[in-house]
């Protein structure tokens, strides 16, 4: 007997859809503009004069971007940082911008995260056929490897999160040289890493609405992971298969094989 598919699909759909609606920037009015532009011109300021402009702002005043206003627990002027220890009055414009920077990187890991999730469910069984390798998914129901579903500590895969873990400390490392270097002109998640050169001879506009993007797809790829870890440990079973419309190739789909069979069965009829 077939396994019947538990109808989990709408829990991932209404968190994913939510969360992508929530994440929609609504429209500046003309007053919230000409003062948006304002900001952008301090932000081309000297650093000496901005540096005098920023220490003087509250931390979410809208000007940085994909900023709505939404810290219902105040977070932003909560100083977390180890440096604050030994530099009490930190601005809390310069707080937010930590803030951001691990926003930034935890979104972009989540992003990742979120494509080699139900990737790796997808492929893992080929692969291990193909290249004769023991299918360590298998082991877990076809669920990915976590904290809680288990199985990291099967066969490479300790070694990768080494791995990672080591690539990690070297963006930190990076970012504190970087602090150092550039001062006061610093941005949050800029690593000078633009190999296909997107954002070469790019406006100010075309900048700020990229970074938008970026932010908000890495927001809403946190919720998708998270929602990936909770829902595959109380259903135990892998994500693709509770979620078919979203993961399951359309060539599986039984209606799209018979429309297929009814398509070339008529043409290998056909006579000129």
């Amino acid at each position: 007997t077939q396994p019947r598919t538990p109808p989990a699909l709408p829990l991932t759909m209404q968190i994913l859809l939510t969360a992508s609606l929530a994440l929609i920037a609504p429209q500046m009015p003309a007053s919230s503009r000409s003062t948006s532009t304002m900001r952008r011109t301090s932000a081309q300021m000297p650093a000496s004069s901005r540096s005098a402009v920023t220490m003087k702002s509250s931390a979410l005043d809208g000007s940085m971007v994909g900023d709505y206003g939404f810290d219902p627990l105040n977070l932003a002027s909560t100083d977390l940082n180890l440096g604050s220890a030994n530099e009490k009055e930190r601005s809390p414009a310069y707080v937010l911008r930590d803030y951001r920077e691990a926003e930034l990187r935890h979104g972009r890991l989540a992003m990742l995260a979120a494509i080699a999730w139900p990737v790796q469910e997808l492929v893992n069984p080929v692969l291990s056929r193909a290249l004769r390798e023991p299918d360590f998914l298998s082991q877990l129901g076809g669920m990915s490897p976590s904290v809680l579903n288990g199985g990291l500590g099967l066969g490479p895969i300790p070694f990768t999160i080494a791995a990672f873990a080591v690539l990690i400390a070297a963006v930190d490392l990076k970012s504190i040289q970087l602090k150092g270097e550039v001062g006061e002109n610093w941005l949050p998640g800029d690593f000078g890493f633009d190999p296909l050169n997107i954002l070469g001879g790019a406006s100010l506009e075309a900048k700020r609405d990229m970074q938008l993007k970026e932010i908000n797809n890495g927001r809403l790829a946190m919720v998708a992971v998270t929602v990936f870890v909770i829902e595959e440990f109380f259903a135990k079973t892998s994500i693709v298969a509770l979620n078919p419309l979203l993961f399951k190739p359309i060539y599986e789909y039984v209606d799209f094989q018979k429309f297929m069979d009814g398509a070339f069965a008529i043409s290998s009829f056909r006579t000129n």
